[in-house]
């Protein structure tokens, strides 16, 4: 019989800091991250049709269609629980209101996490985010001293990588597509007994708060 996942939904907008604690909350207490935005970048360069089909839907900062993103999601999240995980994390998902009706049929959610902050402070994390070539390491380029798995020399920019959609422009019409898209679901739940809004990028304690609300 199959398990009904019980997860814990990160929403907010591009840059919220809802993917750095997913990985937090991953490294502290074991919980995966179930992230529709990783799953679609490791397919994207992929010579398929769903490939082509992701590659089509974010060009120009769009979502993938809702029943690919319900089934991509729902797949991985069963995977996870029946290979024993407690709780999964949702990062980014859902997206859309079509998607919160497929998340409320279709899993048991223990908090909506709502990451708020400044429209200008997500915009600079954006712009000044790099990865090392070697190990993948992602960390601002203000402040370059994130660890690096191969001892690589993150202090040498030649060794940096910018990400094609880390630009003022495209994180523009990424927040636009939240507006419209992601408001009106955070909207639905926020007077829900499990919502919980923080703004994880300023509240030096969030990673506190959090770790011990969800232990």
């Amino acid at each position: 019989m199959t398990k009904i996942p019980v997860a814990i939904c990160f929403l907010g907008s591009p840059a919220s800091g809802k993917g750095t604690m997913a990985s937090k909350i991953q490294e502290h207490l074991g919980y995966p991250s179930v992230s529709p935005g990783n799953i679609f970048k490791s397919i994207r360069d992929q010579k398929t049709e769903t490939a082509e089909l992701v590659r089509e839907s974010v060009k120009d900062g769009g979502l993938c269609p809702t029943w690919l993103t319900n089934k991509i999601v729902l797949e991985e999240s069963q995977r996870l629980i029946e290979s024993g995980a407690k709780y999964i994390t949702l990062d980014g998902f859902p997206r859309t209101l079509d998607q919160l009706d497929f998340l409320l049929e279709n899993y048991d959610i223990k908090y909506f996490l709502h990451s708020a902050t400044h429209y200008m402070t997500m915009r600079k994390l954006v712009t000044n985010r790099r990865s090392c070539k070697d190990c993948k390491a992602v960390f601002s380029c203000l402040n370059p001293q994130a660890p690096c798995s191969k001892n690589c020399n993150i202090l040498d920019s030649s060794t940096w990588e910018t990400r094609w959609d880390d630009t003022p422009e495209f994180f523009a019409k990424r927040y636009q597509v939240f507006k419209k898209e992601t408001e009106p679901v955070i909207l639905a739940v926020k007077d829900r007994s499990n919502y919980i809004k923080l703004d994880l990028i300023k509240d030096e304690d969030s990673l506190k708060i959090l770790i011990d609300l969800l232990k």
